[in-house]
């Protein structure tokens, strides 16, 4: 396949724009991967353009613990900001695949796992280890005057999503809610910012110390997840603001003229993208998004921190969607960060989502069911008339036919 970039100025502006939204330094090899990967630029144009980005101060080489490491330098970012529009229209046209890779580059949340005890002066004491790369890197103690500072982190809760059949482990000491395919955890947020997020999951036991039930706490987070921003915006939008700065418009309020729309693919995030697919379990939120697109609509989940929404407008088949969604889990997203690998479908009127491979089958089923009671209802009619006819017959003591009832017989056949 020829690659879409020749001139060699527009690969260096779509390498350091790729450079700019990743995000951290890369590895030459990982680099090399995304920029190659959908054929937008050619291996040996991507060498000599790159070379070229280090020669002219847009990129610089950086130590890293296993080797050397790239990142973009101040001058590289204002070179991408400065991007006029020829490149837009090939990003624009990026296949779904390429968007959800392009969502999948996102720096990863640090795992906690917390304790909390009761101390003898009355306090509490909640006990915190940091998790990274499935090592302990840092080891605190939060201590909480009262049982009322301790019950103020139901402020900071958030919820989060994962696939229930792919996290018994990550769940089992956890309160937990289901919801189809998915489980929603809890956690208390204690900060967040461009890094990531450092949380304390909600264990039983904590909740217990709260003195709360699992309505509530599931309550208390869909609220605060509401306050930080429900986002619906088009992903060519999104795609623009990485290359030109600003923020993309959120539709969810909006009643969209789906005829108008290029290429109608939308993210449902939060305002931080960051753990925002949860917002996906509010039923009020689904219910919003229908009104928006003005239709049914699939959900894509894309990662942890946002899904992809779809009309459903005849062009996707979920076979296809499924197919993809599992490619990309495999090759582009980090476990941790994975979603699930079944595609969901929504219907516009009753908010109701359901995994969208089950909903196809149980509509065929529907639909032979209906076909085959159809059958048996015409046949039954038929026959039923006619032994009715025969017992008259044979009540009156005669084979003799009256015409009335003849006619009736006809009328059946």
């Amino acid at each position: 396949m020829q690659a879409a970039l020749k001139d060699k100025n527009d690969i260096k502006i779509f390498i350091l724009y790729l450079m700019r939204n990743v995000g951290y330094p890369l590895e030459f090899e990982n680099l090399n991967d995304i920029v190659i990967q959908d054929g937008v630029v050619g291996y040996f144009d991507f060498v000599e353009c790159f070379g070229e980005l280090l020669d002219t101060g847009n990129v610089r080489e950086i130590k890293g613990e296993n080797g050397d490491l790239y990142e973009i330098t101040e001058q590289g970012k204002h070179v991408s900001d400065s991007l006029e529009g020829n490149l837009l229209g090939l990003i624009r046209d990026k296949s779904l695949k390429s968007a959800l890779r392009l969502l999948s580059f996102k720096k990863r949340g640090s795992d906690i796992k917390c304790t909390s005890e009761p101390r003898d002066d009355g306090r509490y004491t909640l006990t915190a280890s940091i998790i990274e790369q499935h090592e302990e890197i840092m080891h605190i103690e939060l201590i909480a005057d009262n049982r009322i500072e301790l019950e103020k982190m139901k402020y900071n809760l958030q919820v989060r999503i994962c696939d229930k059949e792919w996290n018994t482990d990550r769940l089992a000491d956890k309160v937990v809610t289901e919801h189809g395919d998915f489980a929603a955890y809890y956690a208390v947020n204690l900060e967040e910012n461009g890094e990531g997020i450092s949380s304390i999951p909600v264990t039983v036991s904590l909740m217990n110390e709260w003195g709360v039930s699992v309505e509530q706490i599931q309550a208390d987070a869909m609220m605060a997840d509401k306050n930080r921003g429900v986002q619906l915006v088009d992903m060519t939008q999104i795609v623009e603001s990485m290359i030109f700065g600003g923020t993309p418009k959120n539709l969810l309020n909006e009643k969209l003229d789906m005829e108008t729309v290029e290429n109608p693919m939308f993210c449902l995030t939060n305002e931080s993208k960051m753990n925002g697919a949860s917002l996906l379990l509010q039923e009020d939120i689904r219910k919003q998004i229908g009104e928006c697109l003005g239709s049914d609509y699939f959900v894509i989940p894309s990662s942890v921190h946002e899904v992809l929404i779809l009309p459903d407008n005849g062009i996707f088949q979920v076979p296809e969607l499924n197919a993809m969604v599992q490619e990309v889990n495999e090759t582009q997203v980090e476990r941790q960060e994975q979603l699930s690998d079944k595609v969901q479908f929504c219907d516009k009127k009753t908010a109701v989502m359901e995994n969208a491979e089950r909903r196809e089958a149980r509509l065929e089923k529907e639909k032979a069911a209906e076909k085959a009671t159809g059958r048996t209802e015409a046949k039954g009619g038929i026959h039923g008339k006619l032994e009715k006819a025969k017992a008259e017959i044979k009540a009156k003591g005669t084979d003799t036919i009256p015409k009335n009832r003849a006619k009736d017989l006809a009328s059946v056949l």
